[in-house]
């Protein structure tokens, strides 16, 4: 038989009925154990030394626990447990091999398990280990203590804060005897706004428009215009299609599973417009976690809402899985495992994860506390689809009808549906008819089964995606509660075969007023949901703290907290504390809006600051810790990319339908991928959009920087490589964007072209000096051919898109 599971991560596990039950026990003993030793030890127990297709059934906790397949048994249902399909050969496995047990034996097994599996066989004398960390001594952690209301300090030079935010910089600077260089340029805030808020360069007509409005008089910069501004680009839907790249690298977005196989997430795209959107409509963070992490389990109004809500849960699905592994327990152990890292990285900065094996070495969390969210995911079903034929870890996904059918969807005829089915029941036939020569002696070859058994599976996937009328259905990947939790047994040194004590499920013990929050024992519910709210309350010390330092992050390019993905020990403390504290608090009471804090920030003179190089204050603060002025940075490859197509007029802001993925179908990462995500980076379509395969990022991207969505990855590298340089010279797209720049310009008349070059590429005008410079490489030209015009038009543009200043920000 093949059906197993682990201690760490249960596909689905019952309940099963108390040891005490004498009635159940008795019928256990008098009935069942007798069945399982004659028939199944052989191949599935301990003191046989075999444990075929990972499972084993001469302990209680091993028959739940189930085998490769599966879990063996599901609730009270026999026509759901494998174990009874099984006997009854009507799965993909016949057992015993040997011949179909009588109808009597199979009653009995089967009422047994309706009764609830009552099972006395309980494992005895397992070790109970015991943390030394002192998590109450660990409470007094700067990142374990909820955030304060700071009042803003007292200032000498009263007359520069704009804002609350401005006073603690302003205070950290004048206690190290530093002074804030000056403001930038509106020209320079202009360029700056645009891109860090929409990740688009702005056009020279709102270059003209805006730097005029926001000049102001001597007195300095209007900032009634620059609120205006920022309003303007906020309300835009190329706010979230910005800001929403940034949260899919924490939420290591990626569209195949990665790892051995790395196989094809067809559906995945559709968490990555969920975030899109979700940050475009500003919804409250504290909702954003709640529906990304309990999303199926939220009150509803509607089946569009639902649906919505199952695609948030995507992100518990979209992360990095070895599908091709062979044994079920360690696929399942690391699900689980790479779950909780990405759940308590992405919205704690906490590395919950290193606490698998051993009480984790920085921080005071125990290995129990990994254990008791461990109970959680395990309760918790993750459909991620895949076809089982390709995938031997595959799974379903769940159908949102509700949500509608993506426009163009074609339904099929009636005479297409009946012949989808007829394959369909031929291919199980052939299974069939092979597994009925297999038990009856006949030598069939393992890799005619294979084949015949991958027709079967793909015509179940075909015709899984419409409904008994041929209409087309919609599936999205998400989670769901399974029907039962199953205690959960803290494993020494994390290995599956070697389990102690029984740990209840429960969240973090450090970021908790007074021990551990315990779930309540109950029979059914994750627990997913009661995680959902302790991440997102405002009694949890870090949720608002990493958030808004993320956000600061995104705005200056520096994090408060430079470790944005770990505040725990071995991370770095907050350059300004109370700043951050001021942020938190002031965020929850703004009803956790993105928006109103990025506008809090952008309207700062902190933020507004040049980034002009003064060597005093380089000399005490060389990093900019003290944010005397602005970071320069360099733009992110998606930005870079934009930025070329837009300014050679090639770029469509129109989102595409789907993913760019839907042409390669399912399988594999092979080169029926490759050449379609390497030919990816010609589209013109927004980079957001483009395909984000695993070991497989188009060139540019992964050359500036692009993660590779391995795990969480909060903070970007900004890298100097030649090979930036030489692909920026030789690349097929940045030539093309360049000749069609070129072509764009030779339409305006030749004294305007300079201009309108420096301000598409580089957002403002030419100095004199450049101004020259480029005329006189253009003065030889004033009676060549179009042709000759065109040619040196482009190679000066491809030179400006060459240039620092085009991949940078100031």
């Amino acid at each position: 038989m093949r059906t197993c599971t682990c201690l760490v991560v249960l596909l689905c596990s019952p309940i099963v009925a108390s040891a005490n039950d004498r009635a159940g026990v008795q019928f256990f003993e008098t009935k069942i154990r007798p069945i399982l030793v004659k028939h199944c030890y052989e191949c599935h127990s301990t003191e046989s030394g075999k444990a075929r297709g990972g499972l084993r059934v001469d302990t209680r906790d091993a028959l739940q626990q189930g085998g490769d397949s599966g879990p063996a048994l599901r609730g009270r249902s026999a026509r759901d447990s494998l174990l009874y399909q099984f006997i009854t050969y009507e799965g993909d496995y016949q057992m015993p091999p040997k011949g179909k047990l009588p109808d009597d034996v199979i009653a009995d097994l089967r009422r047994w398990i309706e009764m609830g599996a009552p099972d006395p066989r309980v494992v005895e004398n397992v070790p109970d280990v015991r943390t030394e960390i002192d998590v109450a001594a660990g409470r007094r952690f700067w990142a374990y203590q909820p955030p304060k209301h700071v009042s803003p300090p007292a200032v000498t030079n009263v007359s520069w804060p704009r804002h609350d935010l401005d006073r603690f910089v302003l205070a950290k600077l004048e206690s190290r005897g530093l002074k804030p260089v000056a403001d930038a340029e509106a020209q320079v805030l202009v360029r700056r706004l645009f891109f860090v808020l929409t990740g688009l360069p702005p056009t020279p007509t709102a270059i003209k428009h805006w730097t005029a409005e926001i000049k102001g008089d001597s007195a300095g910069l209007n900032q009634a215009a620059i609120e205006k501004l920022v309003d303007s680009l906020l309300g835009t839907k190329y706010f979230g299609e910005r800001w929403g790249r940034h949260w899919l690298d924490v939420a290591r977005f990626a569209e195949s599973t990665g790892g051995d196989s790395n196989n094809v997430h067809q559906h995945a795209w559709r968490y990555r417009d969920y975030v899109i959107d979700s940050f475009n409509r500003d919804k409250s963070f504290d909702r954003f976690i709640m529906e990304q992490v309990a999303g199926d389990l939220l009150p509803i109004g509607s089946d569009a809402e639902w649906a919505e809500n199952i695609i948030a849960t995507g992100f518990l699905a979209v992360g990095q899985k070895l599908v091709g592994e062979e044994d079920s327990q360690k696929f399942y152990a690391d699900l689980v495992d790479e779950q909780i890292d990405a759940t308590t990285r992405a919205f704690l900065a906490t590395t919950v994860a290193c606490a698998r094996c051993h009480d984790h070495k920085f921080d005071p969390i125990p290995q129990s506390d990994y254990y008791a969210l461990a109970g959680i995911f395990r309760a918790t079903e993750t459909h991620y689809g895949l076809i089982k034929a390709q995938a031997r870890q595959a799974t379903t996904l769940i159908d949102i009808t509700g949500l509608g059918v993506e426009p163009g969807t074609p339904a099929l005829a009636a005479k297409q549906y009946a012949e989808l089915v007829k394959a369909r029941d031929d291919a199980r036939q052939r299974v069939d008819d092979a597994m009925r020569k297999i038990r009856g002696g006949e030598n069939v070859f393992r890799g005619t089964l294979r084949r015949i058994r991958s027709d079967r599976d793909e015509t179940e996937a075909a015709l899984q995606a419409y409904d008994a009328h041929g209409n087309p259905r919609v599936f999205a990947m998400g989670t769901q509660d399974r029907d039962f939790p199953l205690p959960t047994r803290l494993l020494l040194r994390g290995e599956i075969d070697k389990p102690a004590q029984l740990v209840p499920r429960g969240f973090v013990q450090v970021l908790s007023d007074s021990g551990r929050q315990m779930l309540p024992p109950r029979t059914n519910g994750s627990g997913r949901l009661e995680l959902a709210n302790w991440i997102a309350s405002e009694q949890n010390p870090l949720t608002a703290r990493v958030i808004v330092n993320r956000v600061w992050y995104w705005m200056f390019g520096q994090g408060l907290v430079r470790t944005a993905d770990d505040f725990g020990a071995a991370g770095e403390t907050p350059s300004h504390p109370e700043l951050l504290d001021h942020l938190a608090t002031t965020f929850m009471e703004h009803d956790w809006s993105i928006k109103s804090l990025i506008r809090e920030i952008a309207m700062s003179r902190t933020w507004q600051l040049s980034s002009t190089f003064d060597s005093a204050s380089f000399d005490i603060d060389p990093d900019n810790r003290l944010l005397w002025r602005m970071n320069k940075r360099r733009l992110e490859g998606e930005a870079i990319r934009d930025a070329m197509l837009l300014a050679a007029g090639n770029l469509n802001l129109e989102r595409p339908l789907g993913t760019y993925l839907r042409s390669v179908g399912e399988g594999t990462v092979g080169q029926n991928v490759f050449e379609p995500v390497i030919r990816a980076i010609d589209s013109d379509h927004r980079s957001v959009y483009l395909p984000r395969v695993r070991s497989v990022i188009p060139e540019m991207l992964e050359l500036f920087d692009a993660p590779d969505a391995g795990s969480v990855s909060g903070i970007r590298e900004s890298t100097s490589s030649p090979l930036q340089a030489l692909y920026m010279l030789n690349n097929e797209f940045v030539a093309s964007q360049a000749e069609s720049l070129a072509d764009r310009l030779l339409n305006q008349p030749a004294s305007e072209r300079v201009d309108s070059a420096y301000l598409l590429l580089l957002g403002r005008h030419p100095t004199p000096t450049e101004r020259q410079h480029a005329r006189a490489s253009m003065v030889s030209l004033d009676n060549s051919s179009r042709l000759e015009k065109r040619e040196r038009l482009l190679a000066y543009c491809q030179v400006l898109m060459c240039t620092t200043e085009f991949s940078q920000i100031d």
